[in-house]
């Protein structure tokens, strides 16, 4: 096993900070291994944004650490991070993807507004049906809690088709650096077709995860379990991991919840 000092370096990429609370339960679980950090992003509402945007305020703060971190992003975060982790790899330790489609237009946020488009019902009933796919109610409080805060997502964060002016997002493959994917099995949002389109992509190194009965959120409710996975990744980055063969498990392995 490789040993890692307790100065390893995680930044967790955060477009949405109203659901940061959803990520907090692994983000604390992660600090007990490494020295987590987390980078939100927010702007004023008249204010213009891109992709590009993002990427020279992240680069900017990656240029001022002393080496290369892990990068952690869910959902549409994730994909900004992937495509910054494709653009400056010598600043990215490895990469790990929650909720992440190589389709980069599949996120909760394009299937509120089709569903939006589509149906002549109010948002607050659209965003409870939504909330209802996009989480399980294991945890009464945060499903009740949840359209309140996709409303806020939708008003005042980074949400494609919204606040990015509906931009094009390229499509997704896996970048250069070590890359951990994560993804529900019951997730509506990155349909089940979604490990294929990224096996055909992962590289010696790379892993595949489905979370079994997992959701849109599945992190939420599997904290430990996802916690403990992505630490064993990143404890075998570098060393042994990217230097073994793989295994047909590493491109479809099925987690247990």
């Amino acid at each position: 096993m490789v040993q890692h000092m307790p100065h390893d370096k995680v930044l967790w990429i955060d477009l949405q900070p109203t659901l940061h609370c959803l990520n907090k339960r692994v983000s604390q679980l992660l600090s007990r291994s490494f020295a987590v950090q987390r980078w939100s992003f927010q702007h004023d509402l008249d204010e213009s944004c891109s992709v590009d945007t993002v990427h020279e305020l992240l680069n900017q703060t990656l240029l001022a650490s002393s080496e290369s971190m892990h990068l952690i992003g869910h959902g549409i975060s994730g994909t900004i991070a992937c495509l910054f982790a494709e653009k400056y790899p010598e600043l990215v330790k490895s990469l790990t993807l929650l909720s992440v489609d190589t389709v980069s237009a599949n996120h909760w946020s394009s299937h509120y507004l089709d569903m939006r488009s589509q149906f002549p019902a109010s948002r607050k009933a659209i965003l409870s049906h939504l909330s209802s796919l996009l989480f399980s109610n294991h945890d009464s409080r945060a499903f009740d809690a949840l359209p309140c805060l996709l409303a806020k997502c939708l008003d005042t964060e980074f949400i494609q088709g919204s606040i990015v002016n509906h931009q094009t997002i390229d499509n997704l493959h896996v970048p250069k650096v070590p890359t951990f994917i994560l993804n529900g099995e019951n997730d509506f949002v990155v349909d089940a077709n979604s490990r294929q389109r990224w096996s055909e992509t992962l590289k010696s190194g790379d892993r595949y995860v489905t979370i079994k009965r997992g959701r849109h959120f599945f992190h939420f409710d599997n904290s430990q379990q996802v916690a403990q996975l992505i630490t064993a990744f990143m404890q075998m980055v570098p060393g042994q991991w990217i230097d073994r063969e793989l295994s047909s498990n590493d491109f479809t392995s099925l987690a247990r919840s």
